[in-house]
């Protein structure tokens, strides 16, 4: 049987969510990819930047799956909207027939959130867990039934690990995460029994318009990065790619024995120490 899967979060050219949905493709689904504006939306720091030349989002996404033999649609909507999580489900469904698989990726831009807690305003923690986690919520509320009626479905939520460690000038980010973590190991006990399996993926840093947040310039992004991969155990940043390796784990039939889970992906983590090299 070929599966279907949905993926929330794809406009962006190097987002974790264009590389999950070419992964889920790779691996045999049809894949539906959304987004609630072509090319998603950028952070405070990137607004009015050009998307690279021939790159027009999650429709140009669609068209390279199909030149690469997939099958592909898109769909637009705001998934902390309860409307538009059910007609982005629904339009799956009658798309193809049916949902085996669904990923939560798409997340808040960085906007002023990333601040300490007393230069946050109060709508901007409202607006970052009404789609890091109340979208979260309402995806899974519309896909649940139809997997149900299934008994079968994959459910994976790009969780992070600022949902697990502290994170400075991350209070409502770090929250929203969290939330995901939780709300997921709930998900698994209500739908196990329906051959449903329910599990977070916890990136670490990746190297991705998000990850670049508050860089400036080619060379302070250079810069950057050398400083992080210094200090990552793996001696290196992790890419969109990473993180679609673990999600087509979670998605696959064989996993259908793993769920509640939290997979942390983050090249070791970060640590003080010197480290042997080659």
């Amino acid at each position: 049987m070929e599966r279907v899967a949905l993926v929330t979060g794809c406009g962006k050219p190097d987002g974790m969510g264009q590389a999950i949905a070419r992964r889920l493709a790779r691996d045999g689904m049809r894949v539906v990819v959304s987004d609630v504006e072509p090319t998603g939306i950028a952070n405070d720091d990137q607004r009015g930047q050009r998307p690279p030349e021939g790159w027009a989002g999650v429709e140009t996404l669609v068209a390279q799956l199909e030149e690469a033999g997939s099958s592909a649609h898109a769909v637009f909507g705001d998934i902390s909207v309860e409307a538009d999580a059910r007609r982005m489900v629904s339009e799956a469904v009658e798309t193809y027939g049916r949902l085996d698989v669904l990923v939560n990726n798409a997340a808040a831009p960085q906007t002023d959130d990333r601040a300490d807690i007393e230069d946050v305003p109060v709508e901007t923690f409202d607006r970052i867990v009404a789609v890091n986690l109340r979208g979260t919520y309402l995806m899974c509320l519309a896909a649940v039934p139809v997997m149900r009626a299934q008994r079968y479905g994959r459910i994976v939520n790009i969780a992070s690990m600022a949902g697990l460690e502290a994170l400075p000038s991350a209070t409502a980010y770090s929250a929203s995460k969290a939330g995901v973590l939780g709300f997921t190991r709930a998900l698994a006990m209500d739908v196990g029994a329906w051959n449903i399996t329910a599990n977070a993926v916890c990136p670490g840093l990746v190297w991705t318009s998000r990850g670049r947040f508050g860089v400036s310039s080619p060379e302070a992004e250079a810069q950057q990065r050398a400083r992080f991969e210094e200090s990552i155990v793996m001696s290196r940043v992790g890419l969109p790619e990473d993180i679609a390796a673990a999600v087509g784990y979670l998605a696959a039939e064989d996993a259908g024995y793993v769920t509640a889970q939290e997979i942390p992906v983050n090249g070791g983590g970060i640590s003080v120490f010197p480290r042997p090299r080659p």
